[in-house]
């Protein structure tokens, strides 16, 4: 299965094409990356005819095989993508898409283009089905420690070059948005001529458009990075999200740490209710119970700060208790 860094590679390789391809994940610039490289590899071996269908619960899914069985006059080979809008079909988008891959059409590339799915939806027929008759093209989104590859990668296309420093300060502005990281590699395209890009020059001309979710702050905590830590606080801020939410999500996984390091003390290897990711082992290993504790009852004080109530001996702005209590875990 290939991800969608690895796609070109495989499909130049490629004498003729699978039926099915699914492409699925939660970045959307890859996904339509993905689905435009696989057109472009159908168009050169020949695939001339194409359909789009956009295709939900309430459609009218009787579109999909009347496509396949529908050529052009020209045309004796042809591209329908399938455009779904959620990742539930239906109970007649089930029953169609579980037959209609059962049976490939002859001449016919069909391009499955899916949202993320949940393990719900991965148990689920119509998923099953496709998914085994599919090549799946996975669009996960580039992780931050990845990001500063998939930049170089990009600037090379333009023959441009830069220093793992300048290419960590240039993730930094870009982290979290995969699509403006794309356009201001074209925009330092633009700015700069052929060759290595300066550190200062990144910073000159790359706009700091980066964006965080509570997930990425306890991420960052439990893997020990304060630097990273303070910058997702203030880039929650930045975006104003909602500071109650975050708090829920990080004083849970907070206490998950806590019941794990509990578990660790008393000799036991999980804690019953934890789903013990490599990040949360990591941190309670490395935090102590004492640490944590102290970290809960200040964000239950950062809570009530957050709902308008005085809280002795605190700062007023509860985003700067937040963010000292990330660093606090974080270091």
């Amino acid at each position: 299965m290939p991800n969608a860094h690895q796609l070109a590679d495989y499909l130049a390789g490629r004498k003729s094409l699978e039926p099915f391809w699914l492409v699925t994940g939660a970045d959307e610039l890859l996904k339509l990356e993905s689905v435009d490289a696989i057109r472009r590899r159908a168009r050169e071996l020949g695939y001339e005819d194409r359909e789009v269908l956009d295709l939900s619960a309430r459609s009218d899914w009787s579109q999909l095989p009347d496509a396949a069985a529908a050529m052009g006059m020209f045309a004796s080979q042809k591209i329908i993508e399938v455009r779904l809008a959620s990742a539930r079909p239906g109970t007649t988008g089930t029953d169609v898409l579980t037959k209609y891959v059962a049976h490939p059409y002859d001449g016919v590339v069909t391009i499955f283009s899916v949202p993320e799915v949940d393990w719900q939806t991965q148990k689920s027929a119509w998923w099953t089905a496709v998914s085994r008759a599919s090549t799946v093209v996975d669009c996960s989104p580039v992780e931050r420690p990845a990001l500063p590859g998939w930049l170089a990668k990009r600037m090379a296309r333009h023959k441009q070059s830069a220093s793992r420093e300048a290419l960590e300060a240039f993730a930094d502005l870009v982290e979290g948005n995969l699509l403006a990281a794309s356009q201001e590699v074209e925009k330092l395209a633009l700015l700069y001529p052929e060759g290595e890009l300066t550190l200062d020059q990144i910073e000159a001309g790359v706009s700091n458009c980066s964006r965080f979710d509570a997930a990425s702050l306890n991420k960052s905590v439990s893997l020990g990075e304060p630097e990273r830590a303070a910058r997702i606080v203030d880039g929650l801020e930045a975006q104003a999200e909602a500071l109650p939410m975050v708090l829920v999500f990080f004083t849970g996984h907070v206490r998950n740490i806590a019941k794990l390091r509990a578990a660790y003390d008393a000799g036991q290897s999980r804690a019953q209710g934890v789903f013990a990711t490599p990040e949360l082992q990591r941190a309670a290993r490395r935090l102590t119970m004492k640490k944590l504790e102290a970290a809960l009852l200040i964000l239950a004080e950062i809570d009530r700060l957050a709902k308008g109530l005085p809280v002795p001996d605190r700062d007023s702005d509860p985003w700067v208790e937040l963010k000292s209590v990330a660093l606090f875990l974080a270091r």
